[in-house]
């Protein structure tokens, strides 16, 4: 009996974390835009940032996180970056290797090139 829910547990595990990675994406998107949001004051010293980031599928707004640091001169607009996306979080990433940790706030479809 404990042999067989052992084997049970350590194959749902496996399942769920292959289907995890799965739901992983990266790929290589533009940066179209990059605006503040809101406004620091004592408790919150870092600015917040949308990103406006171009796949060639859908267009992401992606809020940088709450409390983490973002130089905006790090990212240039019109520049590729390496996106990844998880679920409701996304990851941009420069050619230089710096990146920024975001949730994804809003999706819309990129229209088709006529």
């Amino acid at each position: 009996m404990m042999f067989r829910t052992t084997s049970v547990l350590c194959l749902a595990s496996a399942l769920f974390s292959t289907a995890a990675l799965a739901a992983s994406l990266i790929q290589t998107a533009t940066l179209k835009d990059l605006q503040t949001v809101g406004s620091t004051n004592k408790q919150q010293k870092h600015q917040q940032y949308d990103l406006v980031i171009d796949t060639p599928s859908n267009e992401y707004v992606c809020r940088s996180k709450l409390g983490s640091k973002v130089k905006p001169t790090q990212f240039v607009v019109g520049s590729t970056v390496e996106f990844k996306l998880s679920g409701q979080n996304g990851e941009a990433k420069n050619p230089a290797g710096n990146q920024v940790k975001c949730v994804i706030v809003r999706v819309a479809a990129t229209p088709a090139p006529q």
